[in-house]
């Protein structure tokens, strides 16, 4: 489904997700289409993205165009701003491309942590300032930025992504106040654990967190969606995990690191930590 089509349709208003092939991208992409919404739904999988596209269009009537990009390369991210400057339609964006590992970060290989920053920062950061200009113009238009619940204290084994969800969250939270009686909603989204693709991508080992801890993707759209209706600009999930996020803002920093790399050490046990996590 191409631009020209998608920017002809009538009054329909257009979403742009990235990281829409699975899991909470997806869940975003179906629950916007059943909403009135087209969509351009960005991800690195051009048949995953084909098959959501073909399922939006014939079950929900939504216009959809598919951009098969890798947001850590340059040239495809500068291919998603320009889509996101052109769209004289464009209500929302849903950042929710992303990736974690689960490691001690001296085993990890530099390049993977440098892809880990530029797309959990650097691209959705892009992605923000393409789809602001637009925004701020018409008066209306929403951002959602999938941060994590990571975001709220440090991440032994997790350093690089836990600090790249803190970047999101501060980033949020700091434009929406900039943005303040602009008409232009920003939400930080800071969940817990999900059923997700997520945990094999980290190298998260299944089985090592309890089932109990973990959403589903549709929990977490429902809290998102909830909360841009009551101008939640930081949501989290969950009564627990919000009791958490409040709970870890009041204790001392010592007891935060402490507490984390216990818990991280208690669930990935000798069976599961690579050889230089025990040694630490």
């Amino acid at each position: 489904m191409g631009k020209k089509h998608l920017d002809n349709q009538g009054a329909r208003p257009l979403a742009v997700v990235t990281g829409a092939s699975s899991g909470i991208g997806l869940e975003y992409a179906e629950r916007l289409a059943a909403k009135g919404y087209d969509l351009t739904v960005v991800a690195r999988r051009r048949g995953r993205l084909e098959s959501v596209a073909e399922q939006l269009r014939s079950d929900l009537g939504a216009a959809v165009e598919v951009i098969a990009a890798d947001l850590t390369k340059p040239a495809d991210l500068r291919v998603v701003e320009g889509r996101l400057r052109s769209a004289s339609r464009l209500d929302m964006l849903v950042n929710c491309a992303g990736f974690g590992t689960v490691a001690s970060f001296p085993t990890v290989d530099p390049d993977r942590i440098e892809s880990e920053i530029a797309l959990n920062v650097t691209a959705l950061v892009r992605l923000t300032r393409a789809a602001l200009p637009g925004m701020t113009a018409r008066c209306k238009g929403t951002i959602v930025n999938v941060s994590s619940m990571a975001s709220f204290q440090p991440n032994p084994y997790l350093a690089s992504y836990g600090a790249s969800k803190a970047y999101v969250t501060n980033f949020t939270e700091a434009l929406s106040a900039e943005l303040d009686g602009s008409g232009v909603f920003l939400q930080a989204l800071c969940p817990g654990p999900v059923h997700t693709e997520f945990g094999e991508v980290a190298g998260v080992p299944q089985g090592v967190l309890p089932s109990f801890v973990f959403a589903s993707a549709a929990q977490v759209v429902d809290a998102s969606l909830r909360g841009i209706e009551r101008g939640e600009v930081v949501c989290v999930p969950g009564t627990m995990e919000s009791l958490l996020s409040t709970v870890i803002d009041v204790l001392p920093r010592w007891l935060v690191r402490r507490a984390s790399r216990g818990l991280t050490r208690r669930y990935f046990n000798e069976k599961t930590l690579p050889p230089v996590f025990k040694e630490y």
